[in-house]
């Protein structure tokens, strides 16, 4: 027996031996193959592992050598980046080039070593293997970054931004185009580490583990954030300089109503919103639409608004028709085309919201919450736009009160000058030939009518509405310090009703309600009886008057006696 138990000894011990010098040998020839970087050599020994019981020492040496190979492709790709000349196509790009080689390498590294350890070791296993994989990846690309940051002096460029943050002081020449190639290439960057990332959650997926929680991905997040946080930095003090550079070269055809300032500020902002909308950043995207729409309100539409503000030279001061003063003519050019310029960008941030929400759904897929977050930013256009609509009241209002209202108001007033007591031959004459009439289509003519070749149609039909509503409101006023017959009720009947036409003819909305209460006030002056406006305030629907307001009226004619007007009219 005891021979026996020798023999058992002595065969467990050679094949201990045996397996000792298996495993070393297979140690040797791996790290021989890694040597040489015989990649299929490695894969077939790290297939060798498990099935002799040494399943972590195979994957600690797997892991190992495909660390080494993403270290080796990254270092190789960035000092072939390094030495590329100012004068290749690719020198503005080349580290977007440099991390988009490396994340590519990387994923085929993923891929190629998936199909070893799900075959050999277990899909379970293949996080092991991940997760040194993408720590060195990270150092890689962190390397890649601050070369980047280094060579394109984005760190420098950064600090004086952040010490001339409240510069308004334009970019020179060159500062521009640079800053502009620099930004271009860092939402490249991060469009490519977005990709790997996405490659690198499904991975996770496949191993059930929560991506928001392992440490690949929070190195790769942080490095991330670290260069979208430069880049909204710069992104932002691009379009504030470039607006207003735009604004210190803006120019106007005479072909236009607009100036170069409403194309050139969109589009700037198109762009750099289009841009952060491509780094696949949602909060890159997000903070950028934000800060877009802010620059809208505050240097384009401040801009324009100061413009409004300095005011519209009166009609009554100047000859502003014939433009005989250059300085006044100028500045009445100027209020015109910010006055446009507000109506049409307003327009343009219209379209702006819509494609912004377009591009989003195409660069960000169907994720409601994505979309969603996105979509309340994009919302802020829409505050913008209530800031130009704002401004641009304020400048109809302003237009109106200049270059309308003082021409207008004393040939309104001219009614309360004429006797409205008159008799049949004078009603006839007036009927023929009405000097007030004619002043009032003359004066529309002559002053509100030429502005329809300065503005747009919009601005202008609200110019139109405006003066109409205040020529209403004031010639309301007016009738009621008058003192009216019959017949003086039915010419002032017959006088609106043909103001009313000629204001119609040349607008393109109804006007009758501007005047619905005048034409009412018209009725109760020109009836023969009292009876009769009792019979119209009980069978009519539309009246606007009050009792106390047609009682008022009534009383304004002098062959009706005011006890019988408060008899007849009731309380």
């Amino acid at each position: 027996i005891s021979n026996i138990d020798d023999d058992v000894d002595g065969s467990f011990a050679v094949l201990k031996d045996a397996e000792l010098r298996f495993i070393n040998n297979l140690n040797n020839k791996f790290d021989a193959a890694v040597k040489v970087n015989d990649e299929k050599a490695v894969n077939r020994f790290a297939r060798l592992y498990p099935l002799v019981g040494r399943k972590q020492d195979g994957l600690s040496k797997y892991s190992k050598y495909l660390s080494s190979k993403v270290a080796g492709r990254g270092q190789f790709h960035l000092t072939n980046a390094l030495k590329t000349s100012k004068e290749d196509k690719r020198w503005g790009v080349m580290f977007a080039d440099t991390l988009t080689r490396l994340f590519e390498d990387t994923a085929r590294i993923v891929e190629d070593c998936q199909i070893v350890i799900d075959s050999a070791y277990g899909s379970d296993c293949l996080i092991q293997v991940l997760s040194p994989i993408q720590e060195e990846c990270v150092r890689q690309a962190r390397g890649t970054l601050n070369n980047f940051l280094q060579t394109r002096n984005v760190i420098d460029i950064s600090c004086v931004v952040n010490a001339k943050s409240l510069s308004s002081t334009p970019p020179g020449e060159q500062e521009q185009p640079k800053l502009d190639q620099i930004l271009e290439e860092m939402v490249i960057m991060n469009s490519r580490a977005e990709l790997y990332s996405n490659f690198i959650k499904r991975k996770l997926s496949q191993c059930n583990i929560e991506d928001k929680t392992w440490e690949g991905t929070i190195g790769m997040y942080t490095l991330q954030q670290e260069a979208m946080g430069h880049y909204i930095l710069l992104e932002t003090h691009f379009i504030k300089q470039s607006i207003l550079k735009a604004v210190s070269l803006e120019k106007r055809t005479k072909k236009s109503l607009v100036s170069s300032l409403v194309d050139d500020s969109c589009y700037l902002i198109q762009k750099s919103v289009t841009r952060a909308i491509s780094s696949r950043s949602v909060d890159t995207a997000c903070a950028m639409i934000n800060n877009a729409a802010s620059s809208l309100s505050v240097e384009v539409c401040n801009e324009l608004l100061s413009t409004i503000k300095n005011g519209y030279p009166n009609v009554l001061s100047y000859s502003w028709q014939q433009g005989t003063d250059e300085q006044v003519h100028e500045q009445k050019e100027r209020f015109l085309t910010a006055t446009n310029n507000l109506h049409a960008t307003a327009e343009n941030i219209a379209k702006l919201k819509k494609g912004f929400q377009v591009k989003c759904e195409k660069s960000f897929g169907s994720d409601k919450a994505v979309l969603e977050k996105l979509s309340s930013c994009i919302s802020g256009f829409g505050d913008a736009t209530i800031d130009f609509k704002e401004a641009l009241k304020r400048a109809e209002s302003t237009l109106c009160k200049a270059a309308v209202f003082p021409k207008m108001h004393p040939v309104v007033a001219e009614f309360a000058s004429t006797s409205h007591i008159i008799t049949e031959d004078q009603l006839y004459m007036l009927e023929v030939e009405d000097p007030w009439l004619q002043e009032m289509v003359k004066v529309v003519e002559e002053v509100i009518t030429p502005l329809k070749l300065l503005l747009h149609q919009n601005i202008y039909d609200s110019v139109l509405k405006i003066s109409i509503t205040e020529m209403a409101e004031y010639l309301e006023k007016l009738a009621l310090t008058c003192t009216y017959n019959q017949l003086g009720g039915i010419l002032f009947d017959k006088r609106l009703r043909a103001l009313v036409t000629f204001l119609s003819g040349i607008t393109q909305w109804s006007i009758r309600d501007k005047f619905s209460r005048l034409v009412q006030m018209a009725l109760m002056l020109s009836v023969e009886r009292l009876s009769e406006v009792t019979e119209y305030t009980s069978s009519s629907t539309r009246c606007s008057l009050t009792t106390a307001e047609i009682k008022q009226c009534l009383k304004l004619r002098n062959d009706f006696k005011k006890d019988d007007v408060n008899k007849v009219i009731g309380d």
